[in-house]
């Protein structure tokens, strides 16, 4: 009997030194995958565009023909606004028969709808008065393209009534489809907002206009994220 317990002690003790070595190696292969999920997706990973592609994007963007355009596009859009009414969000709808009315900064829901009904009606108790451009080249579209009526939104990824107010036009697009159309135009006014809408147009020409308007709203949802730098967050 005394042999036989050495016998089945020195088969035991190296068996126990391999399962505990495979248990370890597990445990370190545990470890190393959730290193790896721990690390969060960027917002343009979110969307389907890689960091690298994002950055070299951004890099080969010329930000003073942007900032331009942007530029040109408010000044016509704001043409009949007092300096004290500038600012965002601010839309301009457009309805049938080309009637056209503004809306100053985040409306509710039931004021838009009032104002879209109007518009179907081709009235409006509040003429536009500026020069707004009815298209523009890389447009961000959302919605028929031959609907009835046209929201032109500009808009700043860092204006907390910007995030506000876009609810309430996602809703206007689920009420009254397929008559409204949403077009998203930039009007950056914040300390982050033109770094973020280089971002965005990126996304754009990367992945196309679907992928836009998902990386807009991951973008409204920095807002609550501070912890981050923004280009890392991107």
């Amino acid at each position: 009997m005394e042999n036989n317990t050495n016998k089945e002690q020195k088969i035991s003790t190296p068996m126990a030194i391999i399962v505990a070595g495979f248990l370890i190696m597990i445990g370190i292969l545990l470890v190393n995958n959730n290193k790896k999920e721990a690390v969060p997706k960027t917002l343009s990973e979110q969307v389907g565009v890689s960091k690298d592609d994002l950055n070299a994007c951004i890099k080969g963007t010329d930000l003073d023909a942007l900032n331009n355009k942007i530029n040109t596009s408010i000044d016509n859009a704001t043409k009949g606004l007092k300096d004290s009414e500038r600012g965002t969000p601010y839309t301009i709808i457009i309805g049938k028969n080309g009637v056209k009315t503004e809306i100053n900064g985040a409306s509710s829901y039931d004021n838009v709808k009032q104002i879209i009904d109007d518009a179907l009606a081709g009235k409006t108790d509040k003429k536009y008065t500026g020069n707004v451009a009815l298209s523009e080249p890389n447009d961000h579209i959302l919605g028929n393209e031959k609907a009835d009526i046209t929201m032109i939104e500009y808009s700043d990824f860092e204006c907390p009534f910007c995030k506000q107010f876009q609810p309430v036009l996602e809703k206007i697009m689920v009420d009254y489809s397929p008559h409204v159309r949403w077009i998203y135009r930039h009007w950056p006014l914040h300390q982050h907002s033109f770094e973020k809408l280089v971002a965005a147009e990126c996304v754009a020409k990367l992945k196309g206009n679907t992928a836009f308007w998902k990386y807009a709203d991951l973008l409204f949802g920095m807002m609550d994220t501070p912890q981050d730098s923004v280009s890392a967050q991107l």
